[in-house]
């Protein structure tokens, strides 16, 4: 297990990427739902589970690589901060891992199966399992719409507040010399 007070590259570069990616969805996923007519829908939503079948990777390994690795010290000032960013952090990696099951469960249950950019399907036969497809919809739609985007926003103010801290920080250690 990496204690080291700082993420390392590969998780840096894990990051952004599922950054990128989880961003696209939630816009795809809002813009889906909000579509003028059902043909828009379905090609917003089909570009929507084309990139749900990659961030599915990127979110798997995220969260393998965070398990083996384990969480760097929470840095944050106090008792408070630190606890908050502990829960942030492990509830976003337990409600993407949510999301890329949900997602291709909701489908899978449907009879229907995960068409990435035409390339190729993936597709489990779990019509037995139709009694789960509305809940599954629930709540990857409830998730996404509403719990990733206030993670997302809090994870966001603790990365800007810890970002301005450090900064400060840096700033009260300069000597005169260095000005």
């Amino acid at each position: 297990m990496n204690l080291s007070p700082r993420y390392s590259g590969l998780s840096t570069i894990n990051h952004w990427i599922t950054v990128l990616l989880v961003i696209a969805m939630l816009a795809l996923g809002l813009v889906a739902a909000e579509a003028p007519t059902e043909i828009a829908e379905e090609y917003v939503l089909g570009v929507h589970i084309s990139l749900g079948f990659f961030a599915f990777f990127f979110i798997v390994w995220r969260i393998a690589y965070r398990l083996r690795e384990g969480f760097p010290p929470t840095l944050e000032s106090t008792a408070t901060e630190r606890w908050a960013a502990y829960v942030v952090h492990r509830l976003l990696l337990v409600v993407l891992a949510l999301q890329v099951l949900t997602g291709p469960l909701y489908l899978f249950t449907e009879g229907e199966g995960v068409n990435v950019f035409g390339w190729f399907s993936v597709y489990l036969p779990l019509e037995s399992l139709e009694a789960i497809h509305e809940p599954m919809e629930e709540i990857h739609k409830i998730v996404g719409a509403y719990v990733i985007p206030l993670l997302l926003l809090l994870h966001i103010a603790g990365a800007i507040k810890h970002y301005l801290r450090a900064d400060v920080t840096a700033d009260d250690q300069q000597t005169p010399a260095d000005m």
